[in-house]
Parts: structure tokens; sequence; C-alpha cells
């Protein structure tokens, strides 16, 4: 694929791309600017063929100097139970993405599952992204091809976008603010920023600089054990902030007014389904109020995390309710065809692995 040496029209906003303009030596609107963001963005032309068509010297510069050329997309999955499909693409420099495209209880309606990192670096033990280490960040455009390519291929709206996919947001910060400012814009791709959700494992720094910062874009953190020893044991960048660090973070962000906070709780069979864990949640939150995602884990080692069983499951949840807090059970999509965030880029790089070997050996 290409080498990226020009800006990428997927990764400007409208002032960005005006400013690029100018230093080309010409001179393009606010107004140019977000009708040519529209009709890429907005409306998912792959053209400069706008239906209000800007001055042919300027299409000329954009077509000359700017880069729009696509992921390259190399599998979709389907899952038969659920309908969601998987996506592995593939960057200019044989970077693997993963992303998924999940349907909503609205038919017709999907939200996409984004990738802001390949491969990841906080190592949580029981996510298979984690297990494939961290490769580099992906760049705005990177971020918003996916949503960009993807609803492209839906059969229906798309209505929202989570950053859940591969990597940790907040160790990307910038790229992914700026991708939720892409994705939320009124000449972007429209999407309500209230629908644009930013997961992070708890870099705290990073949740109180979002809080200052005052982004409209919902925030959930990953949580799974409010034990300190154990949360640091499944979630090993713990170790740098305490939870009380964490909370302190939390509670901020409630305070300024933002919606609840939501903490989202991966079930592990007896590790973290207790009434040590339900008391020590509510002595970490206090009256904060906040909502809380429960979500099986996933885990594709045969020795690896195993589900909590039905009655496991429903006996936490009992116990969860005297916290008198909103719960959600949120399913993880993909189960059949065994596709987590990781798994298809762990398959295929163990393929192109084997491959190589094959390639040295003979």
């Amino acid at each position: 694929m290409f080498p990226i040496k020009k800006p990428h029209l997927l990764g400007l906003l409208p002032e960005a791309l005006m400013n690029h303009i100018k230093i080309l030596g010409e001179t393009m609107t606010l107004t140019e600017a977000r009708r040519v963001q529209a009709h890429i963005l907005g409306n998912g032309h792959a053209d400069f063929l706008l239906k209000h068509p800007i001055k042919k010297l300027l299409q000329k510069k954009l077509t000359e100097h700017f880069e729009l050329q696509p992921l390259k997309i190399l599998e979709r999955i389907e899952d038969p139970t659920d309908k969601s499909v998987r996506y592995l693409f593939e960057s200019y420099d044989q970077t693997l993405i993963e992303a998924v495209r999940i349907p909503l209880n609205k038919p017709g309606c999907f939200t996409i599952c984004l990738s802001s990192q390949a491969g990841c670096a906080m190592a949580c033990d029981f996510c298979a992204t984690g297990r494939l280490g961290f490769k580099r960040n992906l760049e705005p455009w990177e971020i918003v091809a996916q949503f960009w390519q993807i609803r492209a291929e839906a059969l229906g709206r798309v209505t929202g976008a989570v950053f859940m996919g591969q990597g940790e947001p907040f160790h990307n910060y910038e790229n992914v603010i700026h991708a939720a400012r892409i994705l939320s814009s009124p000449s972007g791709c429209c999407v309500d920023a209230k629908k644009i959700t930013i997961s992070t494992v708890g870099l705290v720094p990073f949740i109180r600089r979002y809080t200052e910062e005052n982004h409209p874009y919902r925030l959930i953190v990953s949580l799974t054990s409010a034990i300190p020893e154990k949360r640091a044991k499944l979630l090993p960048i713990a170790s740098r902030w305490s939870l009380e660090e964490l909370a302190d973070a939390m509670k901020a962000y409630v305070a300024k007014g933002n919606d609840l906070i939501t903490l989202a709780w991966v079930l592990i069979k007896g590790m973290n389904t207790d009434m040590d864990e339900v008391l020590a949640l509510k002595k970490l939150m206090g009256d904060t109020p906040f909502k809380l995602n429960l979500i099986d884990v996933n885990d594709a080692r045969a020795d690896g995390f195993q589900r909590a069983d039905d009655v496991e499951r429903n006996n936490f949840f009992h116990m969860l309710q005297k916290l008198n807090v909103p719960i959600v059970r949120r399913y993880s999509v993909g189960n059949s065809r065994h596709s987590a965030c990781g798994m298809l880029s762990g398959k295929r790089l163990k393929e192109l692995h084997v491959i190589e070997n094959s390639k040295m050996s003979s």
C-alpha cells in the first residue's frame, strides 16, 4: 500500500484543511472546507464531485496534495448468531487494525467499535489484545477510516461509536480526541457526541485532563475489581495509581456536572463475583452515582479465565442490587466465531509467522 506522505482528508477538521491549503498558496473559505468534509466524511464519497462544486484549482490541489486512500480490508467475519461483523484492516505499513459493526436493539441501527492502537501496552491478563503487545498508536485518519469504511457497508444507520477495540484510548489521547471531534463534527461524520463512548482502563492523569477539557463524549472506566491487590493482578497498569486516586478522578468527573460515569466489570469465574467485591465497590465510590456494565470474559486461551456460569452471574447481580445503581448486562459480540478483539490480529500474525519460518527453513 501507499506510504503516507500527504495529509489524509479523513483526519482533518475544516480549519486544518484550510491551513494546509493556505500553505500551498491558495485560499479556501471555511464554507468550502466544510463542504469538502461533508461530501467525504458525512456523505461517504471518495471523490471531489461535490453537489455544490468548489473552484477547479482547489479541487486540483486536493487531488494532488492530499490523501484519501482507505484502509485495506483483509477479512470480514459475520457472527451468525448476533449478526455482528468484525473487520480486519491493514494500514499502509502492514499494521493490523480491528473494528466491529454491532447491531443495536433498534432494527437497522448499528454502532461501531473502534481500535485506537495496534496492540496494547496495558497487558491486562484476560485480554487477547494485551497479549499481542504494543505496536503503535493509530493516526486520527486510521481511526476515522474504520468508521467511514464500515458505515459505507452497513445496511442501515450507524448512530454511534465506541472506543473499546484494540488499545487503550487514553494512551493515544490526542489522536483519539481528534478522531472523536471528526466523528461528531456537523461537517464530519455527524455522530451525536453523546453516542460516542471512550473507554479507559484507568489512566488517572488523563481522566483528570479529560475532565478539565470538558469533552462531551461518554466515559467508561474498566474497573473489574474494587479490591486493590486483585485489580493490580488482572490489570497491571492499576499498580501505577491507587484505587483511591482513580476513585478521586472519577468523582471529580461526576462533580463537574458530567453524565454518570460508567464502570465496566469483566465477570471472571471465581475471581470477582462475590460479596467482598460489592462491599469494596460501595466503599470505593461512596455517594458518587455511577452506572455498572457487566460483561463476560472472553479469553482465547485454553488455560485462560473462564466465564461465570448462570448461577454465579445471577447471584452477583442480586448482590449488586444492594448498591442501588443502574446495572446493564453488556453482551460480547462475535462469540460464536471466537472473535473478540485481538483474536483476528493474533491469528493473522501467527499465520504470517508460520509462513516466514517455512520460507527460512526451505
